[in-house]
């Protein structure tokens, strides 16, 4: 198991603008990946400048349709890492009223020699750059459910609605696949500044600039990302056989009187029972970690050196907050070994 103790990044910076302007990139430092960056391109490029001792890489809240790192710390550098794009479910269903629709991912780095590569068995980085490219490609006219958008008309500056090819303003509650910061291409590209309602009305709908009536040729995904973090980890044993995993689903379920059911879809998070056996170093090193955090959100992943299939990276990867405080107890009458027992609960 592995927790990112010490954030190690100086400036991050963007290749594109953000899009509406409250999302900066600025916003991949906070805590909150619910307040992510949105840049306003098709494809770009996020800068995280690094100081020394980095080995360990996070990425959560990202919504993208291919992304990969690369990595330059004086003497050494990387390739190209890919990351995965790929998201929790090929279902139209995980679109509806879903907020986290990629995995978060973990990325080991270290050098060996003059390359950076993606283990965890050579040393840590030297001070440089992490190059984060990501691109948006998939055309979402087509929602999950009703017709696809075929037009723009425009009501009055910078607003208007989506209509369908029979000339029907379509129901974005329906169709799914329009969100705040999708980037339109008519004649030019615009970003969805605004939705209003389920988007049926003349002026529902307000774009970033002022779109003239006419065909819509693409609509694509924004790029977004909610929290980057790049810094040293703290390796600890993994969790015991028979770590629960388990989910928090938000989703409302109203039982009929008939026997019937009104239900809406919500988001839903992870959560972890964990209890590991760990050498009396490392039971205080996770103790100082635990008075260092207490309430505040941290990467982590929960288990460590797992089989390939596994796809820990992002299987078992999170932005976490602890549930309650470690119980740490003796499991052996010397005090060599102890046990550790706590709860973490995912943050999206």
């Amino acid at each position: 198991m592995k927790v990112l103790e010490k954030n190690l990044i100086s400036a991050v910076s963007a290749s594109a603008a953000s899009n509406p302007a409250a999302y900066v990139i600025g916003n991949v430092l906070n805590d909150k990946p619910d307040f992510p960056y949105i840049g306003f391109s098709f494809s770009l490029t996020i800068t995280v400048t690094i100081s020394a001792g980095v080995n360990g890489f996070f990425i959560a809240g990202g919504l993208y349709d291919s992304a990969s790192i690369s990595v330059s710390a004086s003497p050494a550098s990387s390739g190209t890492i890919n990351l995965n794009s790929s998201q929790y479910s090929s279902s139209d269903l995980l679109l509806e009223n879903t907020r986290l629709l990629l995995p978060p991912e973990w990325v080991d780095l270290t050098v060996d020699g003059s390359s950076i590569t993606r283990v965890d068995t050579g040393s840590n980085l030297a001070s440089g750059t992490i190059t984060v490219t990501l691109a948006t490609s998939v055309d979402r006219r087509s929602g999950v459910s009703g017709n696809a958008i075929a037009s723009w008309s425009r009501a009055s500056a910078n607003t208007g609605q989506f209509l369908d090819s029979g000339g029907d303003a379509v129901n974005l509650k329906d169709h799914q696949n329009i969100m705040i910061g999708s980037i339109v291409t008519r004649s030019s590209a615009y970003a969805v500044e605004k939705i209003i309602g389920d988007g049926t009305q003349t002026t529902d709908i307000v774009l970033s600039g002022d779109a003239a009536t006419g065909s819509i040729t693409a609509i694509q995904n924004p790029i977004k990302v909610g929290i980057i973090r790049a810094g040293t980890a703290l390796s600890v044993a993994n969790p015991m056989v028979g770590l629960g995993q388990g989910f928090q689903d938000f989703s409302e379920r109203v039982r009929l009187a008939n026997g019937g059911c009104m239900q809406t879809p919500k988001n839903m998070i992870k959560t972890y029972s964990i209890s590991s056996i760990m050498t009396d170093a490392n039971a205080k090193s996770f103790e100082g970690f635990y008075r260092s955090f207490r309430s505040k959100p941290f990467p982590a992943l929960v288990t460590a050196g797992m089989a390939a299939g596994q796809n820990e990276d992002t299987q078992a990867s999170g932005f976490f907050y602890f549930g309650n405080p470690p119980q740490i107890s003796y499991a052996t009458s010397e005090g060599s070994y102890s046990s550790v027992s706590f709860n973490v609960t995912e943050i999206i």
